[in-house]
Formats: C-alpha cells, sequence, structure tokens
C-alpha cells in the first residue's frame, strides 16, 4: 500500500466521526427547537372561582380572563392549557413550574415579590381595580394598620405585612361575611363586589380604593422568550379594539356559572 493511499484512508477515518458528530448536533438542534415550538404553556386563571366577571364558570362564555389569554395565545401562534386551581395552589404551581404563567396586577405585589427573577412581566393587558369595602359609608382610613381586614384566601395584597388577614374561600364568601357582620372592612375587585353584591342582595359602600393598577401576564422567566410574540399579540389585539369588546361583552351581559364553593 502506498504513503498516499495510507494518508487518504487516515483522512477519511478522521473525518468520518466529525461529520456523524455534526450531523447530530444538528439533529439535536432541530429536535431542541422543535421541543420549543410544541411546548404548551400550561396557566391558570380562575382566582377564588367566583371572580366574575374574570372568570364565570361558564363553559360556553368563560369570562374575561379565559376569552383574552385565548385570544393572545393563538394570535402569538402558542398553544396553552388552562388549568382551574384554587388562588393559593395557582401560586404554588408557579412557584414550582407546574404551571407556565398566570395573570396579575404588579399592584397587588409588594417590592420583592414584583422583582423576583423566577419570573418576568408582559406588557399590561387590562385596567383593574381593587377597593376598601364596608356595609356603610366609613371616613377613609389613612392606612390599614392594625386592622381585621376581610381578604381572599390565596391572594396577594400589597401591604398585607400591615393589618391582620381574614381569609374566605372567594369573593362571594367575603362579603357574605361583610353583610353578617363577621368582617368591618373587605378588600375586593370593583367587578366582582358589583356582580355579587346584586346577586346576594349585599349592602356595600366602596369606602376607598385599595389598588390601581394593570393586568400583566406573569410568566416563569425560562420562557422569557416568548415574550416579544406576546408582547405584540397583546398590542395587536389591543389596537384592533378587540380587547376592549370582550370586557364590555362580559360587562353587558350575566351568565349563569356555578360557583364552585357551593
Amino acid at each position: 500500500m502506498s504513503v498516499t493511499l495510507i494518508s487518504h484512508f487516515c483522512i477519511l477515518l478522521f473525518l468520518i466521526p466529525l461529520l456523524f458528530s455534526s450531523q447530530g448536533v444538528a439533529a439535536l438542534s432541530e429536535h431542541h427547537s422543535a421541543t420549543q415550538a410544541q411546548h404548551t404553556l400550561k396557566y391558570s386563571i380562575s382566582g377564588s372561582g367566583t371572580f366574575y366577571p374574570y372568570f364565570t364558570n361558564d363553559p360556553h362564555h368563560p369570562g374575561i380572563l379565559p376569552d383574552l389569554v385565548v385570544r393572545i395565545l393563538t394570535q402569538a401562534s402558542l398553544q396553552g392549557e388552562n388549568i382551574v386551581l384554587p388562588a393559593k395552589r395557582t401560586n404554588r404551581y408557579l412557584a414550582s413550574g407546574k404551571i407556565d404563567f398566570d395573570l396579575i396586577s404588579p399592584a397587588w405585589l409588594n417590592s420583592s415579590q414584583r422583582t423576583d427573577p423566577r419570573f418576568v412581566f408582559s406588557e399590561a393587558i387590562l385596567p383593574i381595580r381593587e377597593y376598601v369595602v364596608t356595609r356603610t359609608p366609613l371616613e377613609p382610613l389613612t392606612s390599614l394598620s392594625g386592622q381585621m381586614v376581610g381578604t381572599v384566601r390565596g391572594y396577594y395584597y400589597h401591604d398585607d405585612d400591615v393589618f391582620t388577614r381574614v381569609d374566605f374561600e372567594s369573593e362571594r364568601a367575603l362579603l357574605q361575611a361583610l353583610d353578617k357582620g363577621r368582617v368591618e372592612l373587605a378588600i375586593v375587585g370593583d367587578l366582582p363586589a358589583k356582580y355579587w353584591s346584586e346577586q346576594d342582595k349585599v349592602n356595600l359602600h366602596f369606602n376607598q380604593l385599595h389598588s390601581q393598577g394593570l393586568l400583566h401576564i406573569r410568566l416563569r422567566a425560562e420562557h422569557a422568550h416568548l415574550l416579544p410574540r406576546l408582547n405584540q399579540a397583546i398590542l395587536t389585539l389591543q389596537q384592533s379594539g378587540q380587547i376592549a369588546r370582550i370586557e364590555t361583552y362580559y360587562l353587558e351581559h350575566a351568565f349563569a356559572g356555578r360557583d364552585q364553593s357551593e
């Protein structure tokens, strides 16, 4: 065998592993990209289960938030799965990675929660307000410090380190407790408060604003690469008026969704 033939044979032996190695890397890269593309984002947006009109328990008219999220994911060409969970479990599932995002207003969070590196926030989607409500008008409180305040179990309140929480299962249960005098003060969203006070004939007074903010998608940081697509989808839906139309639709209609606490 000539020296030239041996040299060519040696070069071939050297190149074959490199060829298979590069093909393997390319295959892994393609598999990784396909896996990312096929990933279904799991989320929970049901709140307490009586977060009307944001969540209605009506499968045909599920509420403002379920409809919005479906539109956003569809616009962003992403797959999603809504997992209905109690609020407290939603927080645990998000922290452990069992779900990928929820919807939240940073106005509900304290400073450390707003800057938690485990999460990133989308562009704002929808305005939302919470009030301190009472049975009869009271002088506005400069602070809730030292007060016993009715709250919803699992919900965030930006200043709950200064007052004593009295947790109830849902907005509906909270307003019923207020009506029965079990608490004198309660914090509740304006739209759920209006709905359930009318349904259950509860007299209440919106005593003072507790928080005013905007709802955002709170996404686990490992999915931060999806934020540009989500943000563009939100912007497109806002500019086309679809977000406003969804909100108006639910404000103008009442749906007979069953209260999960019943």
